[in-house]
This record gives structure tokens, sequence and C-alpha cells, in this order.
């Protein structure tokens, strides 16, 4: 009993013209020997049968190739292209880079750490005349958020600035 091979995906099959080939192999082989026959012919009585024969298989071997090859169903000359465009016409440099919400979070509360640290040193610089007369320190100024009093009030009770909450 005959079996027949049917192909799972589709996209594969493709229409035999002659002889079981494709018209783009049809046309690759006949360009093939257009190019190789002469070539043997031309060399085979000067170089000798052995080395004229290399030289037409040496000849034919870019148009088989051609012919036949295909990565990812895509053709050789389509592969070609793609590899010239990413080689040669695109920028090389392309540098990864990523919009990181947490880690500009990070370096903020970094930042507001290195903020406080030189504030209480200025605040400490300071005599303690001047230190009365400050801003925030007018009954008719409020001194700011209530979480921004608590972390300097840690800060002082310590002496050093501690850990934030996120």
């Amino acid at each position: 009993m005959p079996e027949v091979y049917i192909p799972k995906d589709l996209t594969q099959v493709q229409n035999k013209v002659i002889f079981g080939l494709t018209r783009r192999q049809l046309v690759c082989f006949s360009l093939a020997a257009v190019v190789s026959v002469p070539i043997y012919l031309l060399t085979r009585k000067p170089l000798g049968g052995d080395t004229a024969m290399v030289l037409l298989i040496v000849s034919a071997l870019p148009f088989f190739f051609t012919a036949l090859y295909r990565k990812n169903g895509q053709p050789v000359e389509r592969c070609l292209k793609n590899y010239a465009r990413v080689r040669f016409l695109t920028p090389r440099n392309r540098p990864y880079q990523t919009n990181n919400r947490l880690a500009t979070l990070e370096r903020q509360a970094k930042i507001n750490e290195e903020v406080e640290h030189i504030a209480l040193y200025e605040q400490k610089k300071q005599p303690a005349c001047a230190k009365k007369r400050r801003l925030e320190q007018r009954p008719d100024r409020p001194t700011g958020h209530a979480a921004d009093k608590r972390a300097a009030q840690r800060v002082r009770k310590n002496g050093k600035a501690g850990k934030t909450r996120r």
C-alpha cells in the first residue's frame, strides 16, 4: 500500500515545476550550467581534466547553495541582506537602558539622606544664637511634613541618619 507524505506545516509546501524542482531551483541550476560548463570546456585542455572538474564544481557551488539553502524560511539573498543591514548599515553601539522606577526611588532616598546629613552638619556648625532665629522655628511658619519632623528627631537622637521606610 503506497504512503503519501502530508506535511504538518503547509507553509513549507512549494509548487514543483519540472523534474521535482521548484522554479527557483530550476533557474539556479540552469545558471550554474551556463556558467560552469564553459569554464570546464575552456580549462580542460590547458589544466587537465581533474583541475577543470574542480573548477566546474567550485563555480557551480554558489548557484547550488542559492537554490537549496533556506534558514528560518528565508532564502539566501534575504539572509545576506539582513546580515549586511545589521553588520554595516545600523550603528553598533546600542546600549540597553531601562526605566527602573524602584532604582529611581532608591536614588532619591539616598539623595534625601545626604541632604539631611548636610543640613544637620550645617545646623551643628551654627552658633546657638543663630539656631533660635531659624526660619523653621518661627511660630507663624510651619516646619514641614510630620514625617520630616520625625526623621529629623531620629537623626538628632541617634546622631546619624537611619534607614527610611519604603
